[in-house]
């Protein structure tokens, strides 16, 4: 019986803000974490994590580095007096925080793609609803989507992929909201009792249900405002 030949994926890399949004994208909110993989890019690094499947491109979430590393040790923001931290770290490791292995690849066979096509990009009224409907499809799921965050010609986007089920079978649709003034954050959350959703950097709180949000150094590649 011939065994069937599986061709790696093409991706588009996608930068992100900072460390700190590449640990909160991979870590869990058990602490638990998928590993990262890192290549050589011309001078520098590229530690990334696979993101969502465009068609028959993946989306692959980087921050570079000007060294190989093995492990990114993150702690969790969680109340105002317990901050977000990341750092690339070697030597023993410590309880207190979550571990992300890095594993580097002597040469990486993933093909750029510099094209993505979205099937379609649809504007929410409102940030609130945008995280409200991220929000319940992941209490239907059991696997709150991502919110992705960028500035665009002045505004701050919010966005997030394939959120209203049923509306995209093959392709993918992104969803977008302009986000107000005080909307800002690392982690957007519903509170139950009051029915409010707001926009905090810690999540310790247990009458909240949380969504993260992942901040990029641009917009999406293949972002376009709608008219």
């Amino acid at each position: 019986m011939k065994s069937r030949h599986r061709q790696a994926s093409k991706v588009m890399y996608v930068r992100l803000r900072s460390l700190d949004d590449l640990a909160r994208y991979v870590c869990n909110y058990d602490y638990t974490s998928s590993a990262l993989l890192s290549a050589k890019h011309g001078k520098e690094y590229r530690i990334m994590a696979i993101g969502e499947k465009i068609g028959s491109i993946r989306l692959a979430y980087y921050v570079s580095s000007v060294k190989p590393e093995t492990v990114i040790s993150y702690t969790y923001p969680s109340s105002a007096y317990q901050k977000e931290n990341s750092h690339f770290m070697e030597g023993s490791l410590q309880e207190q925080s979550s571990y992300m292995r890095i594993i580097r690849a002597s040469s990486l066979s993933l093909r750029s793609s510099g094209r993505v096509k979205v099937s379609s990009t649809v504007m929410l009224s409102s940030a609130s609803d945008l995280v409200t409907a991220v929000l319940l499809n992941g209490a239907g799921s059991d696997s709150i989507p991502y919110l992705y965050s960028f500035d665009y010609k002045g505004s701050k986007v919010l966005c997030a992929f394939d959120i209203i089920d049923g509306l995209s079978d093959d392709s993918s649709i992104l969803y977008c909201a302009v986000a107000a003034k005080g909307q800002s954050g690392n982690f957007a959350r519903y509170k139950y009792s009051e029915n409010k959703i707001d926009f905090t950097d810690h999540m310790g709180e247990h009458s909240y249900m949380y969504a993260k949000i992942i901040n990029l150094a641009g917009p999406f590649p293949f972002f376009k405002m709608p008219n």
